[in-house]
């Protein structure tokens, strides 16, 4: 996925490096989020203070960039069994970060094996909370796992099936959670599109957002 570096020169690059990645509508092109990924060792980066930091520098460089679109901190799945909801949420405000601009995006992986604790602490918190889907998609998607994820996120086909999803009778795990997603009235993302081909294919199927290389393109 192509993305933008950004680092705030006062602070050590350790702490505050980071890179957003565009998410653009694929249906229309226009910018519809971005997504803030921490770089360099993940205990400096997810403490109170550098995290606080890390945001409200990320915040700015969106803001330089031009984009008053909300950003997605995609928290890197080492460390997400780990961190304490309170936390987050207490560094997203003290970066001036609000509830309808930031999201916090978690692995369905490291949710599994730990429970949806930080899931369900972080909405009853308030924030938006995006699952980072695994390929197994293990996290049965019924009326609770629902309730708790505002944004699915998948690593989708390159070439997708233009079936994909079409109807209540798609067998396929991907099928099956694209399907219980729209019902839910989630926005699906696709992580990274490649071409203009692949978004019009991902369109149809029910995808509503795209990164990659396909984002980075149409905002060049």
């Amino acid at each position: 996925m192509n993305v933008i570096p950004f680092r705030q020169r006062q602070e050590a690059p350790d702490t505050l490096a980071f890179t957003i990645g565009a998410r653009v509508d694929l249906r229309v092109g226009a910018l519809a989020g971005g997504v803030v990924r921490p770089r360099g060792p993940v205990e400096q980066a997810y403490n109170f203070s550098s995290l606080a930091r890390l945001l409200r520098a990320a915040r700015m460089a969106w803001a330089e960039r031009g984009a008053h679109t909300a950003l997605t901190l995609a928290v890197a799945p080492e460390i997400q069994s780990a961190l304490e909801a309170d936390m987050l949420s207490e560094a997203a405000i003290e970066a001036g970060c609000t509830r309808r601009a930031l999201a916090f995006e978690l692995n369905e992986r490291e949710l599994v094996a730990a429970g949806p604790g930080l899931a369900e602490r972080l909405r009853a918190s308030g924030w938006n909370v995006a699952l980072a889907s695994d390929p197994s998609c293990p996290i049965p998607f019924g009326a609770r796992a629902r309730s708790l994820y505002t944004e699915l996120v998948i690593d989708a086909p390159e070439a997708p099936d233009p079936f994909l999803a079409a109807d209540a009778n798609d067998a396929s795990p991907l099928g099956r959670r694209l399907i219980a997603a729209k019902a839910a009235g989630l926005t699906i993302t696709a992580r990274s599109v490649a071409t203009a081909a692949q978004a019009r294919r991902l369109a149809i199927a029910g995808f509503d957002r795209g990164g990659g290389p396909f984002a980075e393109a149409g905002l060049r």
